[in-house]
C-alpha cells in the first residue's frame, strides 16, 4: 500500500502533518487503512484468495481486522472494517452466528470477561461501541479521541484503554459507567495497547515514533518511554506477567522487554530498568500479536508474507512459520490455544488448532 492509497480513506478530521521521520511508514502502520478492492459478503465465496489455505477458514467478509475471544472460548468477535459491523463466530461450529452494527470502520476489539461487554473502536467515527454480548445489542457509543485504533480492558478495576491514532493519546474509560475519565498523552500514532496482569502499568506501541509508552494506570501518567524497533504495531504481555512483546513492522522483529518485578517495592528503580532485553527475527512486516494462556508461546502475524510465526517464549526461538491467508492482520488465542487470524484479503478468519 502507498501513502497515496491510504489518503483515499475517510478520516474523521484531516490528519495532522506527519513528521518526516515517520512518513516512510505511515501508509503501512496501523490502522493499515487499505481496504481490499472488492468487499466480500458473509456467506459468499471470497474472490481474493492468493493461495490455498491448508487451515480451516470462516468467511466473515468486510475487510476483517481486530479479533477477540471471550473468556470461555465459545465465541470470537471480529471487526468488519468495511461493513461497520462486529461479526460473532461460534468457535465450535466455526460459523458466523451474529452480526452487530457498530460505528464507522471498526478496527480493534476487546471483551470484558466480567461484564460480558465487547468494546469496538470505530476509527472513522471517534468512538467506541460497547456491546452486550449476551443479547447482541449495542449499549452505547462512547466518544473518544481522533481515530481510535486499539482497545484493551482490565475488568477488576473497571477500566478500558483506547489508543487514538491521530490524537497521540490514550483515552481511559470507566467500563462500569461507560464514561471517559481521562486522556494520557503518549507518542506519535499510538496503536497497540496492553495492560499487565496486576493492572498497574499499560504499554502502548507508538508506530510513528518507534517507542513504547508506559502508563501508570492509577495516576494516569506517562512514566517511561522505551525505544524499540521501527514502526511498532501491537503489544502483548504474557499472562504470568514476565515479558512484554512488541511487533516491529519495519524491522521484521519482535522486541522483548522484561516486565518489572515487585513494582510496589522499588517503583522508580523498576521503571528505569525497563528496556528491550531481546530481539527475535520473524517474518516480513509483523503486526498482529498474541500470547498463549500458559505463556509458553507468542503468535506473530506477518503481513508482508501472509504467514504467522510461533515463538517459544522460554527460549526466545522461532518454532514455525505457516501460511494463514491473504493479507493477514491480527490474531487472538482461545483458552484451548486455538489461534484465530483475520485475513483481510480473503475476508476470512483462519482457524489453527494446536497440534
Amino acid at each position: 500500500m502507498t501513502i497515496r492509497s491510504a489518503g483515499r480513506h475517510r478520516k474523521s478530521n484531516p490528519a495532522r502533518r506527519t513528521p518526516l521521520g515517520s512518513r516512510r511508514w505511515v501508509a503501512m502502520l496501523v490502522p493499515m487503512l487499505a481496504v481490499v478492492a472488492a468487499t466480500t459478503v458473509v456467506g459468499a465465496v471470497s474472490t481474493a484468495i492468493a493461495a490455498d489455505n491448508p487451515n480451516s477458514t470462516v468467511l466473515v467478509g468486510g475487510d476483517p481486522q481486530g479479533v477477540a475471544i471471550d473468556a470461555d472460548g465459545k465465541h470470537a468477535y471480529v471487526a468488519s472494517y468495511a461493513d461497520n459491523a462486529l461479526r460473532v463466530l461460534d468457535t465450535k461450529s466455526q460459523q458466523v452466528v451474529g452480526s452487530i452494527h457498530v460505528g464507522a470502520n471498526p478496527l480493534g476489539v476487546a471483551v470484558d470477561p466480567d461484564s460480558r461487554h465487547a468494546f469496538v473502536t470505530n476509527f472513522s467515527e471517534n468512538s467506541v461501541s460497547v456491546i452486550d454480548t449476551a443479547s447482541g445489542k449495542l449499549i452505547k457509543n462512547v466518544p473518544v479521541g481522533q481515530n481510535p485504533a486499539s482497545v484493551t480492558v482490565f475488568p477488576r478495576d473497571h477500566y478500558a484503554l483506547v489508543t487514538n491514532f491521530y490524537s497521540g493519546n490514550v483515552s481511559v474509560i470507566n467500563s462500569a459507567t461507560l464514561k471517559v475519565i481521562g486522556a494520557v498523552p503518549v507518542g506519535i500514532h499510538p496503536d497497540g495497547v496492553a495492560i499487565d496482569p496486576r493492572g498497574q502499568l499499560a504499554y502502548v506501541a507508538n508506530s510513528g515514533s518507534n517507542t513504547v509508552s508506559v502508563i501508570d494506570i492509577k495516576t494516569q501518567k506517562l512514566v517511561r518511554t522505551i525505544v524499540v524497533g521501527r514502526a511498532p504495531q501491537k503489544v502483548a504481555i504474557d499472562p504470568d506477567g514476565r515479558h512484554i512483546y512488541v511487533t516491529n513492522f519495519g524491522d521484521n522483529t519482535v522486541s522483548v522487554i522484561n516486565a518489572p518485578v515487585n513494582l510496589d517495592l522499588a517503583y522508580v528503580q523498576s521503571l528505569l530498568k525497563l528496556k528491550v532485553n531481546n530481539v527475535i527475527p520473524v517474518g516480513i512486516n509483523p503486526r498482529g500479536l498474541a500470547v498463549s494462556r500458559d505463556s509458553h508461546h507468542a503468535f506473530v502475524v506477518n503481513v508482508g508474507e501472509d504467514t504467522m510465526s510461533v515463538i517459544d517464549t522460554e527460549n526466545s526461538t522461532l518454532l514455525s512459520t505457516s501460511y494463514v491467508g491473504f493479507t493477514p492482520d491480527q490474531v487472538a488465542i482461545a483458552p484451548d490455544d486455538t489461534a484465530y487470524v483475520t485475513s483481510r484479503g480473503d475476508g476470512t478468519v483462519t482457524v489453527i488448532r494446536p497440534s
